[in-house]
């Protein structure tokens, strides 16, 4: 039974902030100064220079406004060329001296069509063409426009997040994630680190979207850039509830485990399903170890009555099981295959035994008939208990399957403790009441 869908954290992360960047009117102006001096020398035809007169001195004045309709007027008519550049360069200054940002928009449209855009001006006049579509949900546009910037070497205002994100208001969801992915990318090799929020959306679009193994993907590399509990227990939970095919509770158990040493459990939920994953009676120390953990963290309430009914459960089973384990090991190791030596390798894992699992874990591995790839990944955990960490990345890297990602987060977690990351959470050991 899952007793969480973790529907807020999924919610969480595919409602995460859209990337979507407003530059301010009058940069687009700034721009234009910036590079006017490299311009290329513009002619102005004779058949439009009284009306270019008369827009000048209207916008001279201190009230510029009546010079708006003479520029639309000028730009409605069929300009090309030099003439049409002068209309588009007007509609940006007064557009920024109005903060029109449709004006604006107008005279960035008739400066890019004209051909005479600099090569200094195009790379920025074609982000502002693309931010004003995106504005105006035209994301189709916005992407195509924003593409052409960051072709021609424009790397301001996240440009390529937004492309990104102009895919993903067209559902391109898969187009979407690989310019999310290049844009990080291009982050790291610049120097620097993108925002959380780029890989949070990425998480999020990877879970409602449904494209194969891309939450996995994308959970990974936010917990591989930002390792704090609440990103591992959103990447986890997001992972879990997007797996196809749907996790085992074996191997929901091997993530909850996870989640319990990267500190990520933050509620009594979390305490439920991982006690459930485990079983009271199946693995009666572990699921006796984690409840008296939230208990004792204050996360999983005395009162409730799950808690008191399950750890009855497993109490109620402790000292036959633990008493068993001798006989178990014994029968492991004269069987004439794996299957008691895996079992055995779990209870002592629960037991926190870790020297003890590992032996019965290599046990069953060598005997065979078995989940290899479980046994391994017990195999893994129990170097992880004994702070093993290059035995338990080998064991780990020799998963296959299904548990593949499930082994690759878990070795993530090792690096980022030879990293310097946070602590591992102590496992206590459970006790009889």
């Amino acid at each position: 039974m899952r007793f969480l869908s973790h529907l807020s954290l999924a919610v969480a992360l595919a409602t995460a902030g859209t990337l979507a960047v407003t530059a301010m009117p009058q940069e687009a102006q700034a721009a234009k100064k910036k590079k006017e001096e490299k311009a290329p020398k513009i002619e102005i035809s004779k058949e439009i220079r009284p009306q270019v007169a008369a827009i000048q001195t209207a916008m001279a004045a201190e009230d510029a406004t009546p010079a708006k309709p003479l520029i639309e007027a000028l730009l409605a008519q069929p300009l090309t060329g030099d003439d049409q550049f002068i209309a588009g360069q007007l509609a940006i200054q007064l557009g920024a001296k109005l903060k029109d940002t449709t004006l604006q928009e107008k005279g960035i449209t008739a400066s890019l069509a004209s051909g005479k855009t600099s090569a200094e001006q195009a790379p920025s006049f074609n982000f502002f063409a693309g931010n004003f579509a995106y504005s105006a949900g035209r994301f189709a546009e916005a992407q195509q426009k924003f593409q052409v910037a960051y072709d021609l070497g424009y790397r301001q205002n996240n440009i390529g997040a937004l492309i990104a994100e102009a895919y993903f208001k067209q559902n391109k969801f898969q187009q979407g994630l690989t310019a999310l992915s290049r844009a990080i990318d291009a982050e790291k090799a610049g120097g620097a680190k993108a925002d959380q929020d780029w890989y949070r959306r990425g998480a999020g679009i990877a879970m409602n979207s449904k494209i194969p193994g891309a939450s996995a993907e994308w959970t990974y590399k936010l917990v591989e850039a930002y390792p704090t509990g609440e990103n591992w227990r959103a990447a986890l939970s997001v992972f879990r509830d997007s797996a196809t095919p749907k996790l085992t509770d074996q191997e929901n158990l091997e993530l909850m485990r996870l989640m319990r040493k990267a500190d990520a459990m933050a509620s009594e939920r979390d305490y439920f399903e991982y006690a459930d994953a485990a079983g009271p009676r199946r693995l009666p120390g572990e699921v006796v170890s984690v409840l008296e953990e939230g208990l004792a963290n204050g996360d999983v309430p005395s009162s409730s009555a799950y808690v008191k009914e399950t750890l009855a459960q497993a109490r109620a089973t402790l000292s036959s099981d633990r008493a068993s384990l001798g006989a178990s090991e014994r029968d492991a190791k004269s069987s004439g295959n794996g299957k008691i030596a895996l079992a055995t390798g779990d209870a002592f894992l629960g037991y926190s035994d870790f020297k003890k699992a590992a032996e019965m874990y290599r046990l069953a591995i060598s005997k065979g008939g078995i989940e290899t790839a479980r046994a391994q990944m017990g195999l893994g955990l129990a170097h992880v208990g004994q702070s093993d960490w290059s035995g338990a990345k080998d064991a780990f890297a020799s998963v296959t399957g299904n548990r593949k990602n499930i082994a690759n987060f878990w070795a993530l977690w090792i690096d980022q403790q030879a990293l310097g990351g946070a602590p591992a959470v102590a496992e206590a050991t459970p006790t009889q009441s």
